[in-house]
């Protein structure tokens, strides 16, 4: 079995320039309109074409670690992102407890950071927790279909 360094850098690039040669008529009527779906269909035909050239060689291909994904829209998950990039939505407790803030606070005609405002989030997280935490969730985790 050849090793990784075996396989000539050329051989992949030649490979990965021929998988990317395309044209518009090859895209599908949703690739045309959504260029996401259009990249992630030539990350996968990169990918396998890769993995034509590993196999071809009788050399193992790397595996890479599983990518965590957002639970509510299958996005992958951005570390140091507090919001989804695809969906808008909260990806950490802090985040929704934010905007679960800055909602309150406009419904009560106040901005978030004032002091009467302050005050009263902290006696109600203080004095209901559990309907707070029940609210945070509901903003964390995916509607059922």
């Amino acid at each position: 079995m050849r090793s990784m360094t075996d396989i000539r850098f050329g051989t992949i690039v030649s490979a990965v320039l021929e998988c990317l040669d395309f044209a518009e008529s090859d895209l599908t009527a949703d690739e045309r309109h959504d260029s996401r779906k259009a990249l992630e269909r030539y990350k996968a035909e990169v990918a396998q074409t890769i993995r034509e050239v590993f196999d071809e060689a009788g050399v193992p291909t790397p595996v890479a670690p599983p990518v965590p994904t957002y639970s509510r829209c299958g996005s992958p998950v951005k570390e140091g992102y507090r919001f989804c990039t695809r969906c808008r939505m909260p990806q950490t407790v802090e985040a929704a407890g934010e905007i679960l803030e800055k909602a309150l606070a406009k419904d009560a005609g106040m901005t978030p950071d004032d002091p009467r405002f302050r005050a009263s989030l902290a006696r109600i997280r203080e004095e209901q927790p559990e309907q707070w935490d029940t609210l945070i969730q509901m903003l964390t985790t995916p509607a059922k279909a």
